[in-house]
């Protein structure tokens, strides 16, 4: 150990022993015999001597004292605990804004608007619904904006004509005063203020064949759970060019089918004198084709699928949050007759649902694009269905073809197993090189002897 190490480290002790008591010449201390410190001793003598310092300048200032206490150890401990909060501006998250989104679902709170200041726009530009009719920055800004609209009148409902056109002037100078509210609501610092989601927010995952088809089996499978709760197939509607037959003839036949077993309706073949059935008896598990539930397959078709708290006879929309109870579709049980005598699955999405909406799907927004060139959500399904059910046949004729180019391969061995056919063939074979042969000695030029011939 240095000379310099030990002089620290008996500057250390004394340091210590003043500030627990005076130094007198009684208790002064001893020196003692120091041992040799090791590496980890040096570097808690090196954070000792640092905090003593530390202590010292701070009773020598008070003003270290207050500065230190302004530096934040509780603030640090702040920050560490909400670092723990999801971010609030993610406005490229699909998931989050379908949070702000469905906020908006409740009737008591929220009424439908014009579509300039609809609840997508404000869910698109960070608000959430909180009240009624009040939407606030989900970034806790302090921004609020409270949305009321005049209703609507008409001519029908009594009124002149100049009061028709007053009231709609004023709502139309509203919604145009609410759109500019979007981003100037928001707080100065709040980022929200100039940023929102892009057009593509509202765009389902359908572009893929094999997930389109799997969310359409998945919500098929769910509706059909419901059984005698879904309306009949006379009162269900479709848009005109829908074809539901074409769909199920290109959908597999696993779908439709079901295991039934063996044993049905809870019968039992085991007698009462044996323990265990027979086993000539017991038959393997068959699949049991079941008709195509027609209503089910229209309501999932067009993206509704059962409610996701398990709400007996309620289905729902994942994309804009709209829910239908089908028991106003059902006859009541005291023969009475339905509340609505029809179920358009497209008419009961909202507007802007992408799942019948082509520009929310399509996600450009471009007024150049052609309105044919855009795809809803239930069409993408319908192409998804058509193209792999091609994929499906054309997988089954190319294995056809194998199977018969296999199957011919194998028709020459059988024949080369028969013994007399396989004796023609050789003999055949070999006449075949016997006239080869002698083709070739009799075209064969003579050789020339190369000995003069011997006169006898």
């Amino acid at each position: 150990m240095s000379y310099a190490v030990e002089s620290k480290k008996r500057k250390f002790h004394r340091v210590l022993e003043s500030l627990s008591k005076p130094t007198t010449p009684e208790n002064a201390p001893k020196q003692t015999p120091v041992a040799p410190a090791t590496a980890q001793d040096r570097i808690s003598a090196n954070l000792s001597i640092k905090k003593v310092r530390l202590t010292s300048a701070e009773r020598a200032n008070p003003a270290v004292q207050s500065s230190l206490n302004k530096i934040s150890r509780p603030g640090h401990r702040i920050t560490s605990a909400n670092s723990n909060k999801r971010p609030t501006f993610v406005p490229w998250d699909r998931e989050r804004f379908l949070e702000r989104l469905e906020t908006f679902r409740r009737v008591d709170r929220w009424t439908s608007k014009p579509a300039p200041i609809n609840e997508v726009k404000w869910a698109k530009h960070g608000w959430i619904c909180t009240d009624a009719m009040r939407v606030t920055c989900v970034s806790e800004c302090g921004g609020a904006v409270v949305v009321k609209l005049p209703d609507e009148i008409d001519e029908l409902d009594g009124f002149d004509i100049e009061k028709v056109e007053e009231r709609n002037q004023v709502r139309a100078r509203l919604v145009e005063e609410y759109s500019k509210m979007l981003s100037a609501s928001h707080s100065d610092g709040c980022p929200w203020k100039n940023k929102t989601c892009d057009a593509t927010i509202q765009h389902l995952p359908l572009t893929n064949c094999e997930i389109a088809l799997s969310g359409l089996h998945n919500r098929y499978t769910n509706v059909s759970k419901m059984g005698d709760k879904l309306p009949t197939n006379d009162i269900i509607e479709t848009p005109e060019g829908v074809d539901l037959d074409l769909v199920i003839s290109g959908l597999p036949q696993e779908w439709f089918t079901s295991e039934s077993p063996a044993i049905e309706n809870g019968e039992s073949e085991i007698t009462s004198g044996d323990t265990q059935p027979s086993t000539e008896s017991a038959q393997p598990v068959q699949p049991r084709s079941q008709p195509v539930n027609r209503a089910a397959l229209a309501l999932a078709l067009f993206g509704w699928d059962a409610a996701s708290d398990g709400a007996a006879g309620l289905v729902g929309c994942s994309a804009c949050f709209r829910r239908l109870g089908l028991w106003m579709y059902k006859p009541k049980d005291n023969g009475d007759v339905t509340v609505y005598t029809s179920l358009n699955v497209a008419d009961e999405h909202m507007d802007y649902c992408p799942w019948i909406d082509k520009s929310a799907q399509s996600g450009t927004g471009r007024a150049s694009q052609k309105a044919a060139e855009l795809r809803a959500g239930w069409q993408l399904v319908a192409e998804a269905v058509k193209v792999k059910n091609r994929r499906r046949l054309r997988a089954m004729a190319s294995t056809d073809t194998l199977n018969t180019d296999a199957s011919r391969l194998q028709e020459p061995e059988q024949e080369e197993e028969n013994p007399d056919a396989k004796k023609k063939a050789d003999r055949e074979w070999w006449a075949k090189i016997r006239r080869v042969r002698q083709v070739l000695t009799t075209k064969s030029p003579k050789r020339k002897s190369a000995l003069p011939d011997v006169p006898h």
